[in-house]
């Protein structure tokens, strides 16, 4: 994807320097290609973005300077000289040439985000203008990130604008504050939990997250000492938008979004030799995505064995997991058990009585693809299959991550994931966390599929 560029804060001093530095890393990208104006919507955002592109795109400083009368707010431009902020958008514009809106991603009344095409420089900006809650609204900031064409999805766009937001100094200690007592409350080892809190306060306290200014930098800055400590990889700060507070996770796109991506279900097809072979790449529990797994199963119910891709698949939820493993298992059995940071149990995980369709026979072998970036719910359909017995795991070692967690919203701007749970499988007494699901046959990622294949075709020809 296209280069992350630093995000240009306009609300206050930002240096000359960091704004060249940003117009450096993309002027050596792709020529610059010519693109139709976006209408913008009339709304607060969208008329305050359009009155910010005529005054940028203006000759001189007149617009600028009314521009800046207008949206700004007074107690801004006592902190900001006017001549100041004049002079900063004049150098702007001297790097990025004039700036015409291409695509309107996201309209709220009082934020907007777009794509943006510079006249001087061959990539695209993402900007967002985001009002205050003044009335009239004010600009509160605006943020330009760089990436290299249009063609990428809406999502990803607000995600880079959503990371680019300026955070204040004091905005973000009590965010790690925030962090932190989310940690000590709800991680599912409390001694861990209270470690990763007091190792976040003590970096805190000697200035190691002062210089992040920025909600995206900050949020990884946290996620990586937490992570540290632990080698907890469910444990993550995202930011996010305080419009529009939704997680970033891919498993938690809206509905219409999954229905486009066809639930993330790639592919059910019969491989010569009579092999059945399904590839999904994230578990989703809508009634849609099981029936589409079922779907696929049923158009492989009468192939002499099963390969169930999960190379590419980072996890999601267990209710799809469950159901696939009712094709193979018998309804009814217990798998593992799951128990809280206090060691009680919670349930049992067990697989369904019943199933849409027709199992698969006992003696049908069973293979699982794995790679290093198969993750979560896709690793416990991978642990589970192979410690019960019923399937060979091919591939990569899994990256680790057995333990359900939570989202946890700690201010406007962010939140967390944190574990909450454990769970035990009922032959091995443990899990996968850290160490991942172990491969019977241990082979590279793209080779895993023809590694399946021909033990598959040997055990085929050999039964009786």
């Amino acid at each position: 994807m296209g280069k992350n560029v630093t995000a240009v804060r306009l609300t206050s001093g930002t240096l000359l320097s960091t704004v060249c530095l940003a117009a450096c890393a993309i002027l050596s990208c792709s020529p610059m290609t010519e693109f139709e104006a976006a209408e913008v919507p009339q709304t607060a955002a969208g008329l305050c973005a359009a009155a910010y592109f005529r005054a940028f795109n203006s000759d001189g400083d007149e617009m600028l300077s009314g521009f800046l009368q207008e949206y700004r707010s007074i107690d801004y431009l006592e902190q900001h000289p006017l001549e100041e902020r004049l002079e900063h958008h004049i150098r702007l514009r001297g790097i990025f040439g004039t700036l015409t809106p291409v695509r309107v991603v996201e309209s709220l009344e009082d934020q907007i985000t777009l794509l943006v095409d510079p006249s001087k420089i061959g990539d695209i900006l993402v900007m967002r203008f985001h009002l205050d809650e003044e009335h009239p609204p004010r600009l509160a900031y605006v943020t330009f990130t760089g990436i290299d064409h249009t063609d990428v999805p809406d999502d990803y766009v607000r995600y880079l604008a959503t990371r680019a937001a300026p955070v204040a100094a004091e905005f973000g200690e009590d965010t790690v504050r925030s962090v932190a007592r989310a940690l000590a409350d709800v991680y599912v080892y409390p001694e861990l939990g209270r470690r990763m809190a007091d190792t976040l306060l003590h970096r805190q306290a000697r200035g190691a997250y002062s210089d992040l200014a920025k909600a995206g930098a900050l949020a990884d800055r946290l996620t990586e000492d937490a992570q540290t400590v632990s080698g907890d990889l469910h444990i993550w700060v995202e930011a996010q938008n305080p419009m529009a507070q939704r997680s970033t996770d891919p498993i938690n796109r809206d509905v219409d979004q999954l229905r486009r991506d066809n639930f993330d279900f790639k592919e059910a097809r019969v491989l010569p030799g009579n092999i059945g072979y399904i590839r999904f790449d994230m578990i989703h529990d809508e009634v849609a995505a099981q029936e589409a797994v079922a779907a696929g199963l049923a158009d492989l119910a009468d192939t002499r064995a099963l390969i169930v891709d999960l190379r590419e698949n980072m996890g999601g939820e267990w209710g799809t997991a469950r159901l696939l493993l009712g094709y193979v298992l018998p309804g009814g059995t217990i798998v593992s058990r799951s128990y809280d940071r206090e060691g009680a149990l919670i349930d049992e995980q067990s697989v369904p009585q019943a199933i849409p369709g027709r199992p698969f026979e006992p003696d049908v072998p069973v293979y699982v693809l794995t790679s290093g970036r198969t993750g979560s719910a896709a690793e416990a359909l991978a642990y589970t299959l192979k410690h019960m017995g019923r399937a060979k795991v091919v591939g990569e070692v899994t990256r680790g991550m057995a333990h359900p967690s939570e989202e946890i919203v700690v201010s406007d701007y962010f939140r967390v994931s944190v574990p909450f749970r454990r769970s035990e499988h009922v032959h091995t007494g443990t899990d996968w966390e850290g160490v991942g699901v172990i491969p019977d046959i241990e082979v590279s990622a793209p080779d895993a599929l023809d590694a399946a294949v021909r033990d598959a075709a040997q055990r085929i020809r050999e039964a009786p």
